[in-house]
């Protein structure tokens, strides 16, 4: 019976790091900048309440000044398209910035 004991437990701390390594996921984070046609304190306040409840979202930044919002997301759980979809559904326009692309006068 003790062989058993000793065995069994052999086995089980021979799968735990199999079963911890299987468990990670891709934690790797992308922040992107979007224009957007925010106007006031009201589309901001829905964009921050709402926008924080997709997948994988994991901050929102917005300047009402620039009109542009931040978002800070999980690669591995959502994409940029997924949330310029989600800023759309909520009203808005939604365009993504380059940051190597020069501002353009309005």
């Amino acid at each position: 019976m003790k062989t058993i004991s000793k065995i069994v437990v052999v086995m089980f701390l021979a799968l735990v790091p199999v079963l911890v390594s299987g468990q990670q996921k891709d934690k790797s984070t992308e922040t992107v900048k979007y224009s957007t046609s925010i106007d006031c304190e009201n589309c901001v306040n829905k964009i921050m309440t709402n926008l924080p409840h997709e997948k994988g979202i994991k901050d929102v930044r917005c300047d009402l000044k620039t009109k542009e919002v931040t978002v800070t997301y999980s690669k591995g759980k959502n994409n940029s398209d997924g949330i310029k979809k989600a800023i759309e559904k909520l009203g808005y326009t939604a365009r993504v910035v380059n940051p190597a692309e020069p501002e353009k006068n309005k």
